[in-house]
Protein backbone atom coordinates (compact mmCIF):
# COMPACT_ATOMS: atom_id res chain seq x y z
CA UNK A 1 0.00 0.00 0.00
CA UNK A 2 1.48 3.31 -0.80
CA UNK A 3 1.82 5.94 1.91
CA UNK A 4 0.33 9.44 1.13
CA UNK A 5 4.24 10.88 1.36
CA UNK A 6 4.15 8.54 -2.05
CA UNK A 7 1.09 9.70 -3.29
CA UNK A 8 2.18 13.17 -2.75
CA UNK A 9 5.27 12.73 -4.68
CA UNK A 10 3.64 10.80 -7.95
CA UNK A 11 0.74 13.78 -8.47
CA UNK A 12 4.23 16.19 -8.39
CA UNK A 13 5.90 14.14 -10.67
CA UNK A 14 3.36 14.09 -12.91
CA UNK A 15 2.04 17.94 -12.81
CA UNK A 16 6.22 18.82 -13.49
CA UNK A 17 6.53 16.03 -16.37
CA UNK A 18 2.66 18.05 -17.79
CA UNK A 19 3.80 21.67 -17.34
CA UNK A 20 7.25 20.52 -19.40
CA UNK A 21 4.64 19.72 -22.35
CA UNK A 22 2.58 22.98 -22.19
CA UNK A 23 1.89 24.51 -25.21
CA UNK A 24 2.94 28.19 -23.72
CA UNK A 25 6.41 27.89 -24.50
CA UNK A 26 8.50 26.26 -27.43
CA UNK A 27 11.83 25.83 -28.81
CA UNK A 28 14.24 24.73 -31.21
CA UNK A 29 17.78 24.41 -32.05
CA UNK A 30 19.78 25.03 -35.19
CA UNK A 31 22.90 23.06 -36.10
CA UNK A 32 23.83 23.81 -39.60
CA UNK A 33 26.47 26.52 -40.65
CA UNK A 34 25.59 28.92 -43.97
CA UNK A 35 27.55 31.16 -45.47
CA UNK A 36 27.88 33.57 -48.13
CA UNK A 37 30.97 35.18 -49.89
CA UNK A 38 32.26 36.92 -52.63
CA UNK A 39 33.17 34.54 -55.21
CA UNK A 40 30.02 32.35 -54.66
CA UNK A 41 26.24 33.14 -55.03
CA UNK A 42 24.62 30.10 -52.58
CA UNK A 43 22.82 33.12 -50.52
CA UNK A 44 24.12 36.33 -51.98
CA UNK A 45 24.83 37.76 -55.30
CA UNK A 46 28.30 38.23 -55.83
CA UNK A 47 28.25 41.49 -57.76
CA UNK A 48 25.59 43.64 -55.39
CA UNK A 49 25.78 41.55 -51.91
CA UNK A 50 21.92 41.24 -51.90
CA UNK A 51 21.68 38.19 -49.26
CA UNK A 52 18.10 36.00 -49.51
CA UNK A 53 16.51 35.02 -46.48
CA UNK A 54 17.42 31.83 -45.37
CA UNK A 55 15.13 29.30 -43.07
CA UNK A 56 17.44 28.52 -40.07
CA UNK A 57 14.47 27.04 -37.70
CA UNK A 58 10.80 26.95 -36.57
CA UNK A 59 8.92 25.86 -34.17
CA UNK A 60 4.86 25.87 -33.26
CA UNK A 61 2.89 27.13 -30.35
CA UNK A 62 -1.00 26.88 -29.45
CA UNK A 63 -2.62 29.70 -27.75
CA UNK A 64 -6.24 29.34 -26.13
CA UNK A 65 -6.82 32.92 -26.29
CA UNK A 66 -5.91 35.92 -27.50
CA UNK A 67 -1.82 35.87 -26.70
CA UNK A 68 1.07 37.88 -26.80
CA UNK A 69 4.26 36.35 -27.78
CA UNK A 70 7.85 36.17 -26.65
CA UNK A 71 10.24 35.06 -29.03
CA UNK A 72 14.00 34.76 -28.45
CA UNK A 73 16.48 33.79 -30.77
CA UNK A 74 20.12 33.49 -30.64
CA UNK A 75 23.04 32.69 -33.27
CA UNK A 76 26.57 32.46 -33.74
CA UNK A 77 27.55 34.70 -36.72
CA UNK A 78 31.33 35.36 -37.81
CA UNK A 79 32.16 37.88 -40.44
CA UNK A 80 36.08 37.63 -42.27
CA UNK A 81 37.28 40.88 -44.09
CA UNK A 82 40.65 41.04 -46.39
CA UNK A 83 41.09 44.29 -48.09
CA UNK A 84 44.38 44.78 -49.77
CA UNK A 85 45.58 47.85 -51.63
CA UNK A 86 49.27 48.48 -54.14
CA UNK A 87 50.77 51.00 -55.72
CA UNK A 88 50.81 52.46 -59.17
CA UNK A 89 53.03 54.51 -61.69
CA UNK A 90 50.70 57.44 -61.93
CA UNK A 91 50.29 58.26 -58.06
CA UNK A 92 46.97 57.23 -57.78
CA UNK A 93 45.12 56.20 -54.51
CA UNK A 94 44.44 52.43 -54.09
CA UNK A 95 41.29 51.51 -52.45
CA UNK A 96 39.36 48.38 -51.42
CA UNK A 97 36.82 48.08 -49.05
CA UNK A 98 35.22 44.48 -47.98
CA UNK A 99 31.58 43.96 -46.22
CA UNK A 100 29.79 41.72 -44.67
CA UNK A 101 26.65 41.75 -42.73
CA UNK A 102 24.22 38.90 -40.73
CA UNK A 103 20.50 39.54 -40.27
CA UNK A 104 17.78 37.86 -38.30
CA UNK A 105 13.35 38.36 -38.81
CA UNK A 106 10.47 36.06 -37.11
CA UNK A 107 8.03 34.77 -39.38
CA UNK A 108 4.47 34.07 -37.89
CA UNK A 109 2.36 31.46 -39.81
CA UNK A 110 4.36 31.69 -43.11
CA UNK A 111 4.49 36.19 -42.95
CA UNK A 112 6.96 38.46 -41.51
CA UNK A 113 5.90 39.53 -38.23
CA UNK A 114 5.60 42.39 -36.93
CA UNK A 115 7.42 41.21 -33.55
CA UNK A 116 8.50 44.83 -31.51
CA UNK A 117 10.82 46.56 -32.32
CA UNK A 118 11.25 45.14 -35.65
CA UNK A 119 8.08 46.74 -36.37
CA UNK A 120 8.70 46.80 -40.70
CA UNK A 121 9.74 42.98 -40.70
CA UNK A 122 12.61 43.96 -42.23
CA UNK A 123 14.62 41.65 -40.09
CA UNK A 124 17.25 43.31 -37.16
CA UNK A 125 21.47 43.24 -38.09
CA UNK A 126 23.04 40.58 -35.59
CA UNK A 127 26.61 41.14 -36.82
CA UNK A 128 27.79 43.79 -39.43
CA UNK A 129 31.25 45.34 -40.68
CA UNK A 130 32.57 47.58 -43.50
CA UNK A 131 36.10 47.66 -43.31
CA UNK A 132 38.05 50.11 -45.91
CA UNK A 133 42.01 50.26 -46.82
CA UNK A 134 43.79 53.27 -48.42
CA UNK A 135 46.91 54.25 -49.34
CA UNK A 136 48.98 56.30 -51.64
CA UNK A 137 51.67 53.84 -52.68
CA UNK A 138 54.96 53.71 -55.08
CA UNK A 139 57.47 51.20 -56.55
CA UNK A 140 60.19 49.72 -54.42
CA UNK A 141 63.60 48.66 -56.16
CA UNK A 142 63.90 44.55 -56.57
CA UNK A 143 67.37 42.75 -58.14
CA UNK A 144 68.81 46.11 -58.28
CA UNK A 145 72.40 45.62 -57.83
CA UNK A 146 72.10 42.10 -59.66
CA UNK A 147 70.66 43.26 -62.49
CA UNK A 148 72.65 46.78 -62.82
CA UNK A 149 74.90 47.75 -60.69
CA UNK A 150 75.23 50.66 -58.69
CA UNK A 151 74.51 53.15 -60.93
CA UNK A 152 70.52 51.64 -60.87
CA UNK A 153 70.99 51.34 -64.27
CA UNK A 154 68.46 47.99 -65.02
CA UNK A 155 66.36 47.48 -61.96
CA UNK A 156 63.65 46.47 -61.33
CA UNK A 157 60.40 48.28 -59.77
CA UNK A 158 57.78 46.54 -57.69
CA UNK A 159 54.66 47.48 -56.48
CA UNK A 160 54.62 47.99 -52.92
CA UNK A 161 51.40 46.19 -51.29
CA UNK A 162 49.55 46.33 -47.41
CA UNK A 163 47.16 43.55 -47.02
CA UNK A 164 44.61 43.76 -43.71
CA UNK A 165 42.34 41.04 -42.45
CA UNK A 166 39.95 40.71 -39.38
CA UNK A 167 38.48 37.29 -38.84
CA UNK A 168 35.62 37.43 -35.40
CA UNK A 169 32.89 35.26 -34.53
CA UNK A 170 31.05 36.11 -31.39
CA UNK A 171 27.00 34.89 -30.22
CA UNK A 172 24.23 37.37 -30.37
CA UNK A 173 20.77 37.38 -29.22
CA UNK A 174 17.82 39.48 -29.73
CA UNK A 175 14.13 39.63 -28.15
CA UNK A 176 10.90 39.84 -30.23
CA UNK A 177 7.60 40.70 -28.75
CA UNK A 178 4.71 39.99 -31.02
CA UNK A 179 1.06 41.33 -29.45
CA UNK A 180 -2.00 39.50 -30.39
CA UNK A 181 -1.02 36.63 -32.30
CA UNK A 182 -5.00 35.36 -32.03
CA UNK A 183 -5.96 31.77 -31.09
CA UNK A 184 -5.03 28.48 -32.24
CA UNK A 185 -1.83 26.89 -33.58
CA UNK A 186 0.94 28.71 -34.55
CA UNK A 187 4.01 28.09 -36.68
CA UNK A 188 7.06 30.66 -36.04
CA UNK A 189 10.05 30.72 -38.44
CA UNK A 190 13.97 32.74 -37.72
CA UNK A 191 14.93 33.58 -41.03
CA UNK A 192 18.82 35.14 -41.58
CA UNK A 193 19.92 36.83 -44.53
CA UNK A 194 24.14 36.90 -44.85
CA UNK A 195 25.61 39.50 -47.10
CA UNK A 196 29.39 39.80 -48.29
CA UNK A 197 30.18 42.53 -50.68
CA UNK A 198 33.27 44.96 -51.38
CA UNK A 199 35.21 47.16 -53.89
CA UNK A 200 38.57 47.83 -54.56
CA UNK A 201 40.04 50.79 -57.45
CA UNK A 202 43.87 51.28 -58.69
CA UNK A 203 44.53 47.60 -57.97
CA UNK A 204 42.99 47.35 -54.42
CA UNK A 205 41.37 43.86 -53.92
CA UNK A 206 38.80 42.48 -51.08
CA UNK A 207 37.85 39.20 -49.60
CA UNK A 208 34.62 39.00 -47.76
CA UNK A 209 32.72 36.66 -45.94
CA UNK A 210 29.63 36.01 -43.55
CA UNK A 211 27.81 33.27 -41.73
CA UNK A 212 26.08 32.12 -39.05
CA UNK A 213 25.96 28.66 -37.28
CA UNK A 214 25.06 27.28 -33.90
CA UNK A 215 21.73 28.84 -32.44
CA UNK A 216 18.21 28.59 -30.46
CA UNK A 217 14.61 29.83 -30.49
CA UNK A 218 12.54 30.21 -27.65
CA UNK A 219 8.74 31.13 -27.64
CA UNK A 220 6.72 31.79 -24.66
CA UNK A 221 3.09 32.75 -24.85
CA UNK A 222 1.28 35.17 -22.17
CA UNK A 223 -1.52 37.85 -22.09
CA UNK A 224 -0.50 41.30 -21.34
CA UNK A 225 -2.56 44.30 -19.73
CA UNK A 226 -5.45 44.97 -22.39
CA UNK A 227 -4.40 47.56 -25.19
CA UNK A 228 -1.16 47.21 -24.52
CA UNK A 229 0.82 49.30 -27.02
CA UNK A 230 4.53 50.75 -27.20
Amino acid sequence: MRTLLQVAMVLLLSSGSAFAQSSKAAAAINTVTVCANNSTAACSDARTGTGTWQAVMATTIKTSNVADLFIGTSLVTGLYTSTTVKGNGSGSTSTATAMGSVKVRILIDGKPAVAYPDTTGDGVIFDARIQTLTANLGYIFSDCFASGGTTGTGCTLTPEQISLALETSSAHSFNFIALNVGTGLHTLEVQAMVNASGSGTNGGSFVSNALFGLGSLTVEAARMVNSFSF
